[in-house]
């Protein structure tokens, strides 16, 4: 009884296999209606990341304070570039399941408060 237990064990071990290789290819899904663009997005995250350290350098007495804040300047974001959040949260969602592009947004991101970290130089 044992052997037989044994045998069929990488019979098993085999279609998991195959159905992790299946699961995995479904990744290449379409992107969902509605999808932010990467570059729109990248101007988003770049905002958000703005606000954030905002909030973070007020020094706020609370945390509920500081989210409050947060909340507050990320719906400003959101109203700026005609996003709703349901919107942002599916295309952040889609983005972080898709690292490659994931990481051109935020390399974008990168570029966008690097420029913004220089000084000007039209004084």
């Amino acid at each position: 009884m044992k052997v037989e237990r044994c045998r069929s064990l990488p019979q098993w071990f085999l279609l998991i296999v195959v159905l992790l290789v299946q699961a995995c290819q479904n990744q290449a899904e379409e992107a969902p209606e509605g999808l932010i663009p990467e570059e729109k997005m990248a101007r988003i995250l770049t905002e958000i990341h703005l606000a954030e350290a905002r909030v973070s350098r007020m020094s706020l007495g609370s945390q509920d304070s500081s989210s409050l804040v947060y909340k507050r300047l990320e719906k400003q974001i959101f109203r700026e570039f005609k996003v709703d959040t349901t919107v942002y949260s599916r295309s952040y969602t889609y983005y972080s399941t898709h690292p490659a592009k994931l990481a051109e947004v935020y390399k974008r991101v990168t570029e966008e408060l690097e420029r913004r970290k220089k000084p000007s130089k039209a004084k």
